[in-house]
C-alpha cells in the first residue's frame, strides 16, 4: 500500500522498510494494516525526535512535516502511496 517510506523525499523501497505503529503499540494502538505504515529505518527510528507527524485518515496515512521543512504545517497524503493510484482502489469504493 505505501510503496515504501512514506516520508517525503524518502526513496527507501518497501522490501527495506520497517512497519511503524502510528498509534502506539504501548498506548493502545492496534497491530494491524490500520495503524501501520512502512517507514525506513532512519525516519523509524528518528521519528519520535525528527518533528515529523504522523495521522491517519480514512485508512490512509497523513505526513506533518517539521516547521523548518514546511512553516504551514500542513498535513499531506504520501505522494508514493499507491493508495491514490485508482487502479489500486477497490471498486465499492
Amino acid at each position: 500500500r505505501d510503496g515504501g517510506c512514506i516520508i517525503p523525499g524518502c526513496t527507501c523501497p518497501p522490501q527495506w522498510t520497517e512497519v511503524h505503529h502510528v498509534t502506539p503499540w504501548q498506548n493502545g494502538g492496534p497491530t494491524n494494516v490500520s495503524n501501520g505504515v512502512l517507514l525506513c529505518w532512519y525516519h523509524h527510528h528518528n521519528i519520535d525526535t525528527s518533528g515529523w507527524h504522523i495521522r491517519m485518515v480514512l485508512g490512509m496515512p497523513e505526513v506533518k512535516a517539521p516547521h523548518w521543512i514546511d512553516p504551514t504545517g500542513t498535513w499531506r497524503k504520501p505522494p508514493q502511496h499507491r493508495a491514490h493510484d485508482p487502479k489500486y482502489r477497490r471498486q465499492d469504493e
